[in-house]
């Protein structure tokens, strides 16, 4: 339950004063993503439930309904997942910039040293480089899940767990993603982030899990990435640094 926790501590972390300016650009930016994603979903769902009419038909009236509760979980998960990634993709030196500013909040940091350009500009161009070589990390992945999941899905009885392997796959990306902006200010690499978060698993995933559901709700999602990533920067500080691989240290403050 504490990895919940911090999705909503991140919330109400956007609304700090010295943090609010930092979350106008990524709401900006997933305004944007809202409008074309969601647009483009709602039409493909459209056109997928027309098909499962037309192949089915009246006699399998039941089994419809049953199709149509499992696509319409699976494509939330999707959606949420997608609508994060791109996210974090498009808006990822905003990311870092939030992510060094709710730092700089939770250490009381955040008065005695303000932010100059240089340092902002470093982080983002740091912040787009990682958010590369996390794609390298996840797209592969994403690929084999894909594959192995429209597999699974013609088969019967198994096909219903195919929206929970997408949470549970979305649950821990996103949970990498999230907390990598913090981990990223503080020195640490993309493949110790994963050692650590692997032997907190839990908690990972129950952050992820929040993050996953926050993002895959329309208009809320608008919100949720930033609160994820300014909640995932408490949960690395708090709880997740301090277990990381010796042979990491972090950059000085």
């Amino acid at each position: 339950m504490r990895g919940i926790g911090y999705f909503f501590r991140g919330l109400r972390l956007l609304n700090q004063p010295g943090i609010r300016p930092f979350v106008i650009m990524p709401v900006l930016v997933n305004i944007l993503i809202f409008v074309l994603l969601t647009g483009f979903l709602v039409t493909q769902f459209d056109a997928l439930l027309d098909w499962l009419v037309a192949s089915l038909g009246d006699w399998f009236e039941w089994l419809l309904w049953l199709m149509w509760l499992l696509f319409a979980a699976l494509w939330l998960v999707v959606y949420g997942y997608s609508f994060t990634l791109i996210s974090h993709i498009l808006a990822s030196p905003f990311y870092g910039l939030l992510a060094e500013r709710v730092e700089k909040h939770l250490t009381g940091q955040l008065d005695s040293t303000p932010m100059t350009w240089k340092s902002m500009v470093a982080i983002a161009r740091r912040s787009v480089v990682r958010e590369l070589q996390k794609l390298v990390y996840f797209m592969p992945r994403l690929l084999a899940l894909v594959i192995v999941t429209l597999i699974l899905i013609l088969i019967p009885g198994i096909s219903a767990l195919v929206p929970a392997i997408y949470f549970l796959w979305g649950a821990w990306s996103l949970s990498l993603e999230n907390l990598d902006f913090a981990a990223d200010n503080r020195g640490v690499s993309f493949a110790d982030l994963r050692k650590t978060c692997a032997r907190q698993r839990r908690l990972t995933l129950s952050f992820g899990a929040v993050a996953v559901a926050g993002s895959s709700i329309p208009l809320l999602n608008l919100l949720a990435v930033p609160a994820a990533v300014a909640g995932g920067t408490a949960l690395w500080l708090e709880h997740l640094e301090a277990n990381k691989p010796d042979s990491v240290q972090p950059l000085s403050q």
